[in-house]
């Protein structure tokens, strides 16, 4: 209701405006409701019939106009009141349109370069400690065999580079996990393990043996690295949030530097003047 009487109120004070050229869904006294606002206002689901509900919407546009129309008229104490909100709903809403519009532009067109993301994140990283915990991880299925148990336990003191060349080489089933993932991803693997993989210390191990086909064969999985709760994460995790950060503070740079600039232009101005 209030904000239909603000808008009733402003057309009020415009005055009389010309009929549109546009097709013409409602009119009240010197206002007309058009096609293309009521289509901007109204959401009409799919299959629903369009001219009976922009009908409706007509209907209640002409019911609000006159609602303020007569509110209007019989409270000619509260006019002066009415109108200072008016504009200073205006005002705001005009700055407020205007910082939006600003700040997509500025977001379209920024540049932020990986010194400017590893700057910021140096200059506080506990602001980018983990709620959760976080994990790195590889595992194999191999044949179990006497020569490949002696060859995993070799290999798990091996960097990732040495176990991807096995896997590889001998074209074993596995993976080498070295983005941080969180808990579940360790859930599919966990049903073929007895030990808690999660409770794993860095380089701990964890072995299980399957039989598949009548082939016996051995699953070999290591935590290669964890990240707990408190602790800070590394840059590739918060990589959004600190390009967030950096962005809004370009966003309220920019814009205050664009504000002080029109304030002094207006300042210029002869018909200006602060008393």
């Amino acid at each position: 209701m209030k904000r239909f009487l603000l808008v009733s109120f402003v057309s009020l004070v415009i005055g009389c405006k010309k009929q549109p050229a546009e097709p013409i869904i409602a009119q009240y006294k010197d206002k007309y409701l058009t096609r293309s606002e009521a289509l901007a206002r109204v959401v009409i689901p799919a299959g629903e019939d369009t001219h009976l509900i922009l009908h409706a919407y007509g209907r209640e546009w002409i019911r609000q106009q006159a609602l303020a129309d007569t509110a209007y008229a019989l409270l000619p104490q509260l006019r002066s009141h009415i109108e200072s909100q008016v504009q200073a709903y205006r005002t705001k809403l005009l700055i407020a349109y205007l910082s939006r519009l600003l700040s997509e532009q500025i977001v379209g067109q920024a540049h932020i370069s990986d010194s400017v993301l590893q700057a910021e994140y140096m200059r506080q990283p506990e602001a980018f400690r983990a709620l959760q915990p976080f994990y790195q991880y590889r595992w194999v299925k191999l044949p179990d065999t006497w020569t490949n148990r002696r060859e995993v336990a070799r290999k798990l003191y091996q960097p990732d580079s040495v176990w991807i060349a096995w896997l590889q080489e001998n074209k074993y089933v596995g993976e080498v996990v070295r983005e941080w993932v969180p808990r579940n991803r360790l859930d599919s693997l966990q049903a073929f393990f007895s030990t808690s993989l999660v409770g794993l210390s860095i380089r701990g191990a964890a072995q299980a043996s399957r039989m598949e086909g009548g082939q016996p064969y051995l699953l070999v999985f290591q935590l290669t690295g964890l990240i707990l709760p408190g602790q800070v994460l590394p840059l590739e995790l918060v990589h959004n949030q600190v390009q967030d950060v950096v962005l809004q503070q370009k966003i309220h740079a920019w814009l205050s530097a664009f504000e002080d600039t029109v304030y002094q232009r207006a300042m210029a101005r002869p018909d200006v003047r602060l008393y």
